[in-house]
């Protein structure tokens, strides 16, 4: 009897201290970011960024891994100057960055002409950009 009651005491000792053992996981970065250069708008469905001369558009599907690592595919249209009849054409985009608490560092590759934007600093709940080009 005294040999079953250790059992189930060091069981239950090993059950206990296992539950408070969880994989690390990834910080939340659904929300409203901004910064002096970039604003970001991300829901699970997708988002919207918006640059001092551009927007884009984050398609749904992003990830995040446990380690703030942040990647996702989307579009981004240039800005400034004469709009031409029609808008400005998409180009495909790719966004990745880093998220260490309420910090975010925002990098953004235009994949069909090799140009990188960035990186970007961006804050949670951080100012939304006002200044556009011309």
């Amino acid at each position: 009897m005294r040999y079953g009651a250790r059992r189930i005491t060091l069981l239950l000792g090993v059950l206990l201290a296992l539950s408070g053992c969880q994989a690390p996981t990834a910080p939340s970065i659904v929300g409203l970011w901004g910064g002096s250069e970039v604003s970001l708008k991300l829901t699970r469905q997708g988002g919207q960024v918006i640059y001092q001369c551009g927007v884009g558009t984050i398609d749904p599907g992003w990830t995040l891994s446990s380690d703030g690592s942040f990647s996702a595919t989307g579009e981004h249209r240039f800005g400034g100057g004469p709009i031409p009849v029609g808008g400005r054409p998409p180009h495909p985009a790719t966004y990745t960055g880093r998220v260490v608490g309420d910090q975010m560092t925002l990098t953004v590759t235009v994949t069909d002409s090799d140009v990188t934007l960035g990186p970007f600093h961006l804050v949670r709940d951080g100012p939304a950009v006002t200044l556009m080009c011309v």
